[in-house]
This record gives C-alpha cells, structure tokens and sequence, in this order.
C-alpha cells in the first residue's frame, strides 16, 4: 500500500502542472439548489428535484429540465411526479435502454419512477422492497440497475430489473452505507466506498473485493465517476461546513490511486453528477450558498486524439526491450518507474513509436506513463523477465 502511494505521489507531480479539466457550461436552467439527481440519457442529460433553504425558506422542486451538449442550453421538461408532484430530494437515479429510472427519495419513500424523453412521460413503476435507498448512489452493469441499501437489518445490495420491473436481494454490503458513498462502473466491476474503504463488485460472483483503500481528504459525500477507463471521485467533506474540492483518479489495473488538481469552482456538498458516454458532468450544490453552476469534466481534454485502446506495449513479460506504439498520435514521452517509485528510464518519440531498452535492469514489474506536453494520460504496468 506505501508503495503504490508512493508511485501516485511521483505521479502526481508530472501532472499537477498547466491541468485543467473543467468546462464551464451553462447554468442550469433554473435556480441554484442542492440534493438534486441528474443523469444522462442518449445525448442529453436531465436534472431537476432538489432542495433549497439557507435564504429562510424551505422547499423541495418537482422541476425536469434537458441539458443540450449540442446547444450548450436548457429546457423544462414535465415535472417530476414523486411525493404527489410536492418535490424531492436525495432521489436515485439510473438510466437503461435510454429511459431513466428515478425515486426512492427523502419524501417519495418507496415509490419508483420511470422517466422517457421520448414521450416526456413519467409513469410509475412497482415500489422498491423499503425505504432504505434515499439518498445512495446506484449504478448500472450490463442493463441492471445496483442499489446498495441502509437502515434495514443489514446493509444490502439490490438488483433492478427493468424489463420485468422486479427486484432481487443479492448479497451484504462491505461496508455502513452513507450517503452518497459515491460508485463508479469500469469494465463491468462495480465500485464503491464506505469512508476510506474501497471495494470491487463482480456481478458474475456476486461478491465484493476490497481495494487500496482511498486516500483523499473528505470520505462523505464524494462524486463518483468513471472515463476512458478509470475511476474518479472529486469532492467531499469531513464535517457539515468541511468541504474539499479534491479530485482523485483510481486505476484499476493498478489497484492505484493518484491525485489530480483541484476543480476550480466552489467548493460544494450535495452536487449532481451524469454521464453521456464518455462526457461526465457535475453541478449545483452548496456551501450555504445554492450553486446552479454546471461543469463538464474531460481528465483527457488536452490529450488530443489519444486514446488507450489504440495504444499498445509489447511484449509483456519482455526479455531485452519493450515497444510503445500509438496508433493515434505521434508525440509522446515514456517515464519508467521500479514498484519502489524510482524512475528507472524515459524517452520520447516523434513518429508513434519508441523503444525502450532493458539496460540491465532487474526481473520485475514496472510502472510506465505515457506523456503528452507535460501531462500525464497513461499509467500501466509491464514486466521484464
């Protein structure tokens, strides 16, 4: 564990440098608030619901609203028809085949709801088996909604089945689940963190692995999200008024954890988050203050065209040289690190391809980054023999 924190410190400083991520787009359609849902759906994303006190009032928001990439824009869409159409907040959020399941939230109790942009129609769906989901953060694996649950017996995960809208108890959850413990889905694993605790699901085994443990500030309330391939949770708190605007990646080939900048807004508990594919975003929230201020977040921004799966290593185990070769781009740098953090070579290459000599160094594991103008878009393991 000291040892892969290690190499993420050595990491860190090649990219803490010129990074910025964030995009700022346009505020939300309505008014700033928190405990919100978002999620995306085809090519928009939809968020809505919420709280709003701290100015002396106290309400909750029924409101819809369609965030166009295309436009950089908003529209209201039907209201949300939880809690008699009296507004929510802390609701869950999933999407499946291109239509969004919400409900379950701090006054929709049980009741569940289906969303389709299609038809802008909110249809109501079987009630989930307790109330004990407000509030978490599901995720999505090969068409099946996850809901890790609380405040029954023992802590569970449940499966959604949208085709025959049912629901199955799967197995005990790792770990107390807070709120908003944030998850995350790379290559068909689930992920999840309760505190510092950090853990792999396997849908094929039913079964949950722990990992490195994570190692930012703030382990409430964190944003979980995943790109090309990673996992990142940006955010957090430690007490109510305690807020960090960390950003954290997790490799999970790896097993490894790096720190990336901070995002550059204000710092905020109680945000949204939502996918299109690849393009993650994240909003809203507060500090006392209510945020409607909406971001998109791309780690690989100023990668250019690279993208890891038209980038290889071979061979791995090696004997006397291992190549690097990008399909993609031409220019690039390879650092070389020992499982000690040590930097044992570099080189870079012009024309998409280098080839970096053993020069004597031991058997073992390795730990190379891919560099683009300074920043850091690959880190992978290789083997000599």
């Amino acid at each position: 564990m000291k040892t892969l924190l290690l190499i993420a410190a050595l990491f860190g400083a090649h990219h803490f440098v010129q990074a910025n991520y964030w995009t700022k787009k346009a505020d939300f359609g309505s008014f700033g608030r928190h405990r919100g849902v978002a999620i995306g759906l085809g090519n928009r994303v939809y968020a809505g619901t919420g709280h709003l006190n701290g100015d002396g009032s106290d309400e909750w928001f029924s409101e819809w609203w369609e965030y166009d990439p295309g436009t950089n824009s908003w529209a209201q869409k039907a209201d949300y028809i939880g809690n008699n159409g009296g507004g929510d907040q802390d609701l869950t959020a999933i999407a499946i085949d291109g239509k969004a399941y919400v409900g379950m939230g701090q006054w929709s109790n049980a009741t569940h709801f289906c969303y389709d942009p299609q038809t802008n129609i909110w249809t109501q769906l079987n009630n989930a088996p307790g109330d004990w989901f407000t509030n978490t953060d599901p995720f999505v694996i090969d068409g099946m909604g996850y809901y890790p649950s609380y405040m029954s017996a023992t802590d569970s995960l449940y499966r959604y089945d949208a085709g025959t809208d049912s629901w199955t108890a799967m197995c005990a959850m790792p770990g107390n689940v807070g709120h908003r413990h944030g998850t995350f889905v790379v290559n068909g694993k689930g992920y999840y963190k309760s505190g510092y605790s950090f853990y792999e699901y396997d849908p094929a085994l039913n079964s949950w692995t722990q990992k490195a443990n994570f190692p930012g500030t703030a382990p409430n309330n964190n944003i979980g999200l995943s790109q090309n391939g990673y996992g990142y949770y940006i955010g957090g708190y430690l007490g109510w008024g305690d807020m960090y605007p960390e950003v954290w990646r997790y490799n999970p080939n790896l097993d490894l954890w790096e720190q990336l900048p901070d995002y550059p807004f204000n710092k905020r508990r109680w945000a949204v988050k939502a996918k299109i594919g690849d393009r993650c975003y994240m909003g809203l929230g507060t500090n006392g203050t209510n945020f409607g201020d909406f971001w998109e977040f791309d780690q690989f921004a100023s990668a250019d065209e690279f993208t890891i799966d038209k980038f290889k290593a071979y061979p791995s185990p090696a004997v006397d040289h291992i190549s690097f070769q990008s399909e993609t781009v031409q220019h690039f740098e390879i650092v070389v690190f020992d499982m000690t953090g040590k930097q044992v070579g570099q080189k870079s290459t012009e024309n998409g391809t280098v080839r970096f000599e053993r020069n004597g160094l031991q058997s073992g594991t390795y730990v190379y980054q891919v560099l683009r103008y300074g920043k850091m878009i690959l880190s992978e393991r290789v083997v000599f023999e």
